[in-house]
């Protein structure tokens, strides 16, 4: 889309017909248009926007001149209207709108006949008309009135255009994205109309499971819409933490403590962490090997009395008496030899035979004490082991403590700053929030488990009744194949949604870089929350603007890109103006230079109105760019005096 000429008759300051032809060339694709405050610039803008959309966004909705207004007698007609040449996608098109007033008394006019229609020229060179009917659906095409604001806007307007609750919307019509998001919802349709279409009415079983299914869907949709209405708010007290946070920061006598307090308020976190682990650590080697810990004062007594002992015999390991007796009546050892009555190998096993119990009990005796020497030192290992764990706890806990109070005791410095206890106060409260509804969230994403549990579960119920029957199955079928598409269609929006938004926080950085003069650095976040890695940062208005500029250039940069990548479908233009109202306003001299060096490079087709002193500043670095100057004049009355009402255009270059 390029806008080529803009034409207005009578309208608000704009007295009569009068006319500005747009530079359009690819080397000098800047136009400006210098007016002083009130002298017509914003009307200017938003004239182009009356005329492509119908809107007036002024105070007064009469657009039509005041002096034209209070020469006109009763019952008298005059007309406002406006008209756009322009150029989309090879097309030439002419946008007229008309609004026609009548005098309803002295200096008083009412509304009456609109009209509004496209001219453009067919490929056979034949002027078609389109009328009131398709009027909207074709400057749709042209230009979504949703996207506007992104290339139509004035100082005030750029200062709030990242803070938009319909930033993520409009960014995404922009690129394409809505129509995959379409896609997913209307299968969704799809999908609930086919499950709708089966019949379960023959099985009574069936029919309650589809039932108890509806009631499970219906609360899953439920928890959902919960789930987004808490990251709402969620998101809303986090942006108010960091503002708090931002504007504590920026109280430079206390800059040092704040650093400090932020640095706790992490360490406080991570020492409860380990204190959460280190007790457990210490639960789980406590109730390992216990029994020999405490039974460590009995085993040294029973130790020290075995080793007084005089009936200690040592033995084969764990043999008895009945092992022994076996092995003689059976003739053989385990060894294969035979045992024969009187031989030397019968005489060692009665030997050792004599040495069990209950003949003897020196074999026992023995074996209990190896075996409580054993449980002593498993005791003195796991005393030394529950020592350093224990000393742990009370090493982090004494840290914990002590950052604890040193928190507090900053906290209480921070309150009595008469400058920012409200801040604190404001802080503390939103972190209060947040806790709250991250607790809420968990709970909500736990019963969304349950749900979709359940649902799985009686899908496969389902699955079993609808099978037996031939029309269900059939529509069984369909729903799998609707559904497959749909999560095949899902996945290649989130992808494609993922890349475009690195993309344009990359494109966003580039061009901050070359305007901002800091080493600030920009992210994007899903929801296209625009904020600073920096949260801590406190934003003026003149860095607001630089932000949002390097916004709105980054966006056009991509969106040609987008269209580009895609020009082999009738998508729309493969690029757009940007029309900016003051854009340098709240800006200092530095910043406006940085920013004329990519402006001209933002778009192809750049318009810009703005006071005299500003082009001072940026003409240096644009002037080789510009093709076009206007300047916008205010007529005088007989004493010299500037006349409100009354302004003219006139062509300096």
């Amino acid at each position: 889309m390029r806008i080529e000429k803009l034409t207005l008759y009578n309208f608000r300051q704009f007295i009569g017909e009068q006319t500005i032809h747009f530079s359009s060339s690819e080397d000098k694709n800047v136009t400006v248009i210098i007016g002083e405050n009130t002298s017509g610039k914003t009307t200017l803008i938003r004239a182009l926007e009356w005329i492509l959309y119908g809107d007036v966004k002024f105070t007064d909705k009469t657009l039509l001149n005041k002096s034209v207004v209070d020469n006109l007698m009763a019952d008298e007609t005059q007309e406002v209207r406006g008209e756009i040449c322009l150029e989309h996608n090879g097309t030439e098109y002419k946008i007229q709108r008309r609004q026609q007033y009548t005098c309803i008394g002295e200096g008083k006019v009412r509304g009456t006949r609109k009209e509004q229609q496209i001219l453009y020229t067919q490929p056979d060179g034949q002027t078609k008309t389109i009328v009131k009917g398709d009027f909207k659906e074709n400057i749709e095409r042209i230009l979504p009135e949703e996207l506007s604001s992104y290339f139509f806007f004035g100082g005030e307007r750029l200062s709030e255009i990242t803070d938009s609750k319909d930033i993520a919307d409009s960014v995404k019509g922009l690129m394409g994205l809505n129509v995959l998001n379409s896609a997913v919802t209307h299968l969704n349709g799809v999908i609930n109309k086919l499950k709708k279409g089966l019949d379960l009415s023959k099985d009574k079983e069936a029919e309650e499971t589809q039932i108890q299914l509806g009631v499970v869907e219906t609360e899953l949709q439920q928890k959902v819409m919960d789930l987004k209405n808490v990251d709402v708010q969620l998101q809303y007290y986090r942006d108010e933490k960091e503002r708090y946070a931002a504007q504590l920061k920026a109280n430079e006598n206390i800059a040092e403590e704040q650093n400090k307090r932020e640095y706790l308020e992490v360490r406080i976190k991570e020492l409860e962490e380990r204190i959460h682990r280190a007790e457990n650590e210490f639960i789980s080697v406590f109730s390992r090997d216990a029994f020999a810990f405490f039974g460590m004062p009995l085993l040294r007594e029973a130790i020290e009395m075995l080793h007084m002992s005089q009936d200690i015999v040592e033995s084969v390991p764990d043999m008895t008496a009945s092992s022994i007796d076996y092995l003689i009546n059976r003739g053989y050892c385990i060894c294969g030899e035979k045992i024969e009555k009187g031989s030397s190998l019968e005489s060692s096993l009665l030997k050792e035979r004599a040495k069990q119990p209950p003949e003897a009990i020196g074999a026992l005796v023995h074996r209990f004490r190896e075996q409580a020497l054993e449980y002593l030192a498993v005791g003195e290992q796991y005393e030394a082991g529950v020592n350093v764990k224990y000393e742990d706890i009370i090493a982090l806990k004494l840290e914990w403590g002590y950052s604890i109070d040193e928190k507090e005791d900053l906290d209480n410095r921070l309150k009595d700053k008469i400058k920012i206890a409200d801040l604190e106060l404001k802080y503390k409260n939103a972190e209060s929030r947040i806790a709250e509804y991250e607790k809420e969230k968990g709970k909500i994403q736990e019963t969304i488990g349950v749900c979709k549990r359940d649902i799985n579960n009686l899908d496969e119920t389902l699955k079993h009744y609808i099978l037996n029957d031939k029309k269900n199955a059939k529509i069984s079928l369909q729903i799998n194949y609707a559904s497959e598409v749909q999560e095949w269609v899902l996945k290649a929006y989130k992808e494609r949604e993922k890349v475009i938004r690195e993309s344009l926080e990359e494109k966003v950085n580039g061009n901050f870089q070359k305007i901002y003069h800091g080493s600030r650095k920009i992210m994007i976040d899903e929801k296209y929350t625009v904020k600073y890695y920096d949260v801590t940062i406190d934003e003026s208005d003149g860095l607001k603007a630089v932000k949002n500029l390097a916004f709105v250039s980054g966006l056009v940069e991509l969106a040609k890109e987008v269209l580009e990548l895609n020009s082999t479908v009738d998508i729309g233009p493969l690029y757009y103006p940007l029309v900016m109202d003051g854009p340098f306003s709240n800006i200092d001299k530095e910043h406006i230079e940085n920013i004329s060096k990519i402006l001209p490079e933002a778009a192809e087709q750049i318009i810009i109105a703005l006071m005299e002193k500003d082009w001072e500043h940026a003409e240096l670095i644009m002037k080789p760019y510009v093709g076009k100057v206007y300047k916008i004049e205010k007529s005088k009355d007989f004493a010299g005096k500037d006349l409100e009402t009354i302004s003219y255009i006139r062509e300096v270059q």
